[in-house]
């Protein structure tokens, strides 16, 4: 288990947007005066408390973003000022809205301004649509916002989609995109959602792109894919070729926010992207440029070093501390030092922890047996209940797991070898079985793509994109992948979490098991790991430092053959000893 003595800030807020949703105010009093004092927040009012615009705030009740987090609110009221910060918070405290809403906040009379000029103009002109001059050369009015405002930077591709289409949404987009979602609503307009275009009240013609792969290098290059584009999202190796290639306007950038920037830093792209910005905005811009680091494994040392490269202006840390308090710090050195502490002597900076509530567990067997003891394992877990009710509630509610492999390679393997053992243990109930297994890879795996000739294997590779979004969307319930593809990503009601192997760094376990207790999960879920006996002392060892106990529990029994195993377990003994031996 994940220390009991740290209050599940992720599930309290859960609870309090459901009764919000569900017009039990009695019980959102009581969790929202829970909330403010485990947080130490003054009050914990909605949006418009914190300053939002209206038609951002009534568009965030619409998503279905009831009240803000308590790091969201703490971040808004600080980010609003332009200071340069650092937010460190848990896995699925909701980070992204943390930095997304008061970057567009900040814009956002500029934007509905330079919608409304935007239209006048084509009234004036008799409805016509403007046309950009033949040298490429921006005509628009003087009020318009200067391109690209914002950038976003994420250490994948698919962080990077999920960040575009989050912050689509805020600016009035659909809830999804069609080209990788085609099997959901057809319709752009949804007219039966409370969130759809016609009830839209802000700026218009806000455009969002994302610049992470060859495609898009072709299409800034060749297509002018960036041009008037107000919020750019990208990797900092294709930013920085674009920037090389001079078709990123970077003198333009008032604000910038790297995601998950322990990731992202670590890429020598990141600081050749930061070089040309800060020289491109020259000595004396107009405004300070705000950077903003997020993630939930920051370290002290990385802000320190961020700082001294000239890349952030004495940012503020924005953290959780022990006991769910969310803190602002103004000196990260003496926070990190532990010259810093509250009344209560609790140091500003806390170390690494697991999401409260979520159970940590292990089964010991032989590296040999440890795939066919997952398969098991997962059978556990997507077993038909015999009674109605609960085999009704499964239906509404099916299982989800994500599988860490060590490898892309061994990922294909297992996926592979699991698919074929699990889709024929079901025995042809269509309501038992999987609803699909995918297999989601890195997009930067290169060295595989270059050993491999196997035709499959490439189009795993190219349909990363939409293998995230159909299990995002339920079409599949077991997703098989590596640590770095799913970093950031958020699957909504993820229920276990499987390790096959040990895990490396602390770093890693953190946001592998980040994946379970997201806010908006209502069950907490479990990490299991499947270990060989030697490694069974690194886990506990990561339980010490990451602040969690975990439990041994047996391995699922294996089916043996004998002379009273009926037709149906003797086929499915077989097809174990043929695909996962």
């Amino acid at each position: 288990m994940a220390d009991s003595n740290v209050l599940d800030l992720n599930l309290l807020t859960t609870r309090l947007n459901a009764a919000v949703a569900a017009e039990d105010y009695a019980t959102a009093a009581e969790l929202r005066d829970l909330i403010q004092k485990v947080t130490g927040a003054g009050t914990a009012g909605d949006w418009r408390a914190l300053g939002l615009a209206d038609w951002l705030c009534d568009w965030l009740s619409k998503l279905g973003y009831a009240l803000p987090t308590p790091i969201q609110r703490t971040a808004l009221q600080q980010l609003s000022h332009g200071e340069d910060a650092a937010i460190v918070a848990a896995t699925g405290s909701g980070k992204t809205l943390a930095y997304l809403l008061p970057l567009i906040s900040q814009l956002s009379e500029e934007l509905l301004q330079e919608d409304l000029s935007s239209y006048l103009a084509s009234f004036l002109e008799g409805g016509k649509r403007r046309i950009v001059s033949p040298r490429g050369t921006d005509d628009r009015l003087p009020t318009s916002v200067p391109t690209p405002a914002l950038l976003l930077v994420v250490p994948t591709r698919e962080l990077g989609v999920q960040v575009s289409l989050l912050a689509y949404r805020l600016l009035g987009g659909g809830t999804c995109n069609p080209k990788l979602q085609p099997y959901s609503h057809s319709s752009k307009y949804q007219p039966g959602n409370r969130a759809n275009m016609f009830t839209y009240g802000g700026p218009r013609r806000v455009r969002v792109a994302g610049v992470w792969d060859e495609q898009a290098l072709f299409a800034t290059a060749y297509q002018d894919l960036l041009k008037g584009v107000h919020v750019i999202v990208g990797t900092p190796s294709y930013l920085a070729r674009v920037a090389v290639s001079g078709k990123l306007r970077l003198q333009n950038v008032r604000a910038i926010a790297i995601d998950e920037a322990d990731a992202c830093i670590q890429d020598e792209a990141m600081a050749s992207l930061m070089r040309r910005i800060h020289e491109a905005r020259g000595d004396t811009p107009a405004r300070p440029l705000q950077t903003v680091l997020v993630g939930a494994s920051v370290s002290s040392e990385l802000i320190e070093t961020v700082e001294q490269k000239g890349f952030a202006n004495e940012p503020v840390l924005i953290t959780e501390r022990a006991g769910s308090e969310v803190s602002v710090v103004k000196d990260v050195s003496a926070a990190a030092s532990n010259a810093l502490a509250d009344q209560n002597g609790n140091s500003f900076w806390q170390p690494l922890r697991v999401p409260a509530g979520s159970r940590h567990e292990f089964v010991e067997c032989e590296e040999r047996d440890s795939l066919a003891v997952l398969c098991r394992l997962l059978r556990e877990c997507y077993a038909t209940p015999k009674a109605n009710k609960e085999k009704e509630e499964m239906i509404r509610n099916p299982p989800r797991a994500i599988v860490y492999a060590s490898s892309a390679e061994k990922a294909i393997e297992v996926a592979s070898r699991l698919q074929n053992a699990l889709w024929n243990s079901f025995e042809g109930d269509a309501t038992a079985g999987l609803w699909g297994l995918s297999v989601l890879l890195p997009s930067a795996e290169e060295p595989l793509n270059s050993r491999t000739t196997d035709n499959k294997t490439l189009t795993v590779l190219e349909s990363s994109l939409r293998v995230m979004e159909m299990f995002r969307a339920n079409q599949t319930s077991v997703l098989v992948t590596t640590a770095s593809a799913t970093r950031g990503l958020d699957f909504p009601q993820v229920t276990h979490v499987f390790n096959l192997g040990i895990v490396g760094a602390p770093v890693d376990y953190l946001h592998r098991a980040g994946r379970i207790g997201r806010v908006g999960q209502s069950e907490r879920g479990a990490v299991v790991s499947v270990l060989d006996p030697a490694e069974v002392p690194q886990l506990l060892a990561l339980g010490e430092e990451l602040h969690f106990s975990p439990e041994q529990r047996e391995p699922p029994a294996a089916t043996n053959f004998s002379a009273e195993l009926d037709s149906d377990s003797a086929v499915q003994a077989l097809t174990d000893l043929f695909n996962l031996y």
